[in-house]
């Protein structure tokens, strides 16, 4: 897996982003751009243009490092920004597609954090572990494909966090999950980034699971313009792509075929811990995240054909918190090995 470094202000974080991975973004556009939108441009430009005037409002930074970003690639500045919002793009342009993907968890014991991200097989050689180091000494490594500047990972203050793609109806256009990620992992706390979310305009369907390496962590369902809290108890939190709490935008999912991968993948992750430790180690979360069991809809999803596409495991991350490190696999777990990236003290 391809490992770069970004450092500086966000101007210069941007720019070396584009500038490294030029072509990796160009081809990360063509893919989304062509393969899932179908090349509609006219209206991509139209939303692009849309999502980058609301994350310039949501933060400056992120806007000037968009901006760089897109002069380093050689491609519009809306484009960078499609690419941030294309999980609510998904949502405006494919409302019903439900491909099943995700199964994300933690461990409060150990602090391990971590999930297998599951989408299209082209992404596979194109995503790249990323390390941004920002001018005051904050540090974050984190994977993420290329153009798209918040994803799953992990900072230097402890805070991890990981993604589920919800199915959900077309919202107003608002910040992008990618950019609310980005902003969880350039947080020193998980109340900063609760309180910032609870105040703002939503508008994405996803789930975000974010921990801290004191056994700390907050699971925020997103349906449209609604956040909720999840509540787990003293269970520990797993998530696939269904939601678990009530709100009025999200759709019912207990007899609803489109969420059969989702609710057995869940149904198996919570068998598996019933009879873990929260305090159990990096070891036994690569086997939680390698689980066959269930054939048809398993945990570790080696590459299939759905609706026309090849889905599978892209990759499998591990964030040991306390150690700051994270653990990354190049393709379905069961079959690849788990690479360490780690910050310094």
């Amino acid at each position: 897996m391809e490992l770069i470094a970004l450092k500086g202000s966000p101007e210069e974080i941007g720019l070396q982003h584009g500038k490294l991975l030029k072509e990796k973004v160009a081809a990360t556009w063509e893919f989304y751009s062509q393969t899932l939108f179908g090349n509609q441009m006219e209206l991509l430009e139209e939303y692009g243009a849309q999502y980058l005037q609301v994350i310039k409002e949501f933060s400056a930074d992120y806007g000037s490092e968009i901006d760089a970003l897109a002069k380093g690639a050689g491609l519009p500045a809306w484009q960078i920004a499609t690419l941030n919002a294309r999980t609510e793009i998904i949502h405006i342009l494919m409302e019903k597609m439900s491909i099943g993907e995700c199964t994300a968890l933690y461990l409060s014991g150990s602090r391990i954090l971590g999930q297998n991200w599951d989408w299209m097989e082209q992404l596979e050689p194109l995503f790249v572990v990323m390390r941004i180091d920002r001018e005051d000494g904050h540090q974050i490594m984190q994977i993420a494909e290329p153009g798209i500047i918040g994803k799953i990972g992990l900072n230097s203050k402890g805070i991890g966090v990981c993604l589920n793609i919800l199915s959900g109806r077309p919202s107003p256009v608002a910040v992008p999950v990618h950019i609310l990620l980005r902003y969880v992992l350039d947080s020193d706390n998980l109340d900063d980034a609760l309180s910032r979310f609870q105040k703002m305009d939503l508008g994405t369907y996803s789930n975000i699971l974010m921990a801290d390496d004191q056994g700390g962590s907050v699971n925020m369902e997103f349906a449209g313009p609604e956040m909720k809290v999840v509540d787990y108890g003293d269970d520990i939190p797993i998530h696939t792509n269904h939601l678990l709490g009530e709100l009025k935008n999200g759709r019912d999912t207990s007899k609803d075929p489109m969420f059969e991968n989702s609710l057995a993948r869940f149904s198996r992750g919570k068998e598996i811990l019933a009879d873990t430790d929260k305090s159990a180690g990096v070891s036994e979360f690569k086997s939680i995240l390698r689980d066959g069991e269930n054939a048809s809809d398993p945990i570790c999803v080696n590459y299939k054909e759905i609706l026309g596409f090849m889905i599978g495991t892209v990759s499998s991350a591990i964030m040991d918190l306390p150690n700051r490190t994270i653990h990354v696999t190049e393709g379905p777990p069961d079959n690849a090995r788990y690479t360490a990236y780690s910050l310094p003290d």
